[in-house]
């Protein structure tokens, strides 16, 4: 009699459970087969649509000036203010084999008229790297300044190669040990810090796909590292953009004002089209299910003109207007060496999209020579310097700086 007792409980306290799960099915809002939301990942949300077009032209000084020292190979310059009329240059260099395997730091206390003697930040002297390139900075909120760069491991495994930084307590006169951030075989770092200070770095990664010294990893995404302790400690990487079977790369994230979203332009290699945008709210920061797709409409095609698009870069102005430089052949026969590309630069709207109003600061270049890599920097509400690599008929590179006026 107890035993027949306990079975009628247990199928009562069964049909209890069934009923009350078929009912919490019922009040899913994602009923059905698979799991429902990841706990702690952000509802989709998406992009305001955003038509207009921006009118402002930019005219290109005819002349440029050298920023990089004399030496064999220079590529890769980014400029920051730090305070006043107080600059910071810093890009990569080395001789002929070796050309991805120092960063040297410029600096400029009268607004760029003169440069300081280049300072090797990062010499190629550590047995454990093969060198270290790609380099960024980032002016913190507390003016402390965070420098970025790829570590290229000795051996080239994901074990070795990384993505380090390194922090200037006194505005870039001085920095700090180097810190490894995120480990595998990565390049291109770059940085923003939020509005309420979370300083992200997003950086093109091949470490799911790299075999070996030897290999050829056939694709890339793009990883985000954050810090919510300025930089003291980081976070697990977060894939933020992935397309099958292409190779992303080369991100440059930009908050963009009034609220209207992280956004960073990257290229596809294998795409005959490029740049393209990705986004995310403010309030997701990238924390989605999956990265952003054009199926879910947090990423487009920057521009509809006919153009390859490659290493980008984005900057907004004041007004609210974005411009992207990117390079691409230019209408030119250069064959299979990309650095003899040049540079083009497109104005789009406040939430970065539609880009148009093509300008060539590069023209007329002969097709044994190329600009490539360029950076912008916001000198004043009416002054943009195009930081630029340009690469010479014999192979060597210099970084150079072309400045051009804004107009309405």
């Amino acid at each position: 009699m107890m035993e027949l007792l306990r079975i009628k409980v247990w199928c009562l306290l069964l049909g209890v459970l069934f009923t009350f799960s078929c009912k919490s099915g019922e009040d899913d809002p994602n009923p059905g087969p698979g799991p429902g939301p990841t706990p702690g990942v952000h509802a989709d949300d998406f992009p305001a649509v955003d038509n207009s077009t921006a009118s402002l032209n930019i005219t290109w000084s005819t002349t440029a000036t050298k920023l990089s020292h004399d030496v064999y190979f220079a590529e890769y310059g980014r400029v920051r203010r730090v305070k006043g009329d107080t600059l910071l240059l810093t890009y990569h260099y080395g001789t002929p084999g070796n050309e991805w395997d120092n960063i040297a730091i410029r600096r400029s206390i009268d607004n760029g008229t003169t440069w300081s003697a280049p300072e090797t930040l990062m010499p190629d002297n550590n047995p454990s790297y093969y060198g270290f390139s790609n380099p960024d900075v980032l002016v913190l909120k507390d003016g402390r300044v965070m420098l970025a760069y790829t570590g290229r491991g000795n051996p080239d495994d994901n074990a070795h190669a990384n993505i380090q930084i390194r922090i200037s307590n006194d505005r870039g006169w001085t920095f700090g040990p180097p810190v490894v951030v995120a480990s595998g075989r990565s390049w291109e770092p770059s940085m923003v810090q939020l509005p309420d200070g979370e300083i992200e770095i997003f950086y093109s990664s091949e470490a799911r796909w790299w075999a070996g010294p030897g290999s050829t990893a056939q694709e890339q995404e793009i990883l985000m590292v954050r810090s919510t302790d300025n930089g003291a400690s980081w976070k697990m990487p977060k894939q933020v953009a992935y397309t099958p079977g292409m190779r992303d790369g080369m991100p440059v994230p930009v908050v963009l004002n009034n609220g209207k979203g992280i956004v960073f332009p990257i290229e596809s290699v294998k795409n005959s089209k490029s740049p393209w945008m990705v986004w995310s709210s403010l309030d997701a920061r990238f924390n989605y299910q999956g990265p952003s797709t054009t199926a879910n409409s947090r990423r487009w095609l920057a521009t509809s003109q006919n153009i390859w698009g490659g290493a980008p870069y984005l900057i907004q102005l004041p007004s609210g207007e974005t411009v992207l430089s990117c390079q691409d052949a230019g209408g030119r026969s250069v064959g299979a060496d990309w650095k003899k590309n040049t540079m083009l630069v497109l104005v789009g709207n406040s939430s970065a999209m539609n880009f148009s109003n093509i300008t060539y600061p590069w023209p007329n270049l002969p097709t044994n020579e190329g600009a490539y890599y360029s950076s912008m920097f916001l000198k004043d509400a009416n002054t943009i310097w195009l930081i630029t690599t340009r690469n010479f008929s014999d192979g060597h590179s210099e970084v150079y700086l072309k400045e051009g006026r804004i107009t309405p």
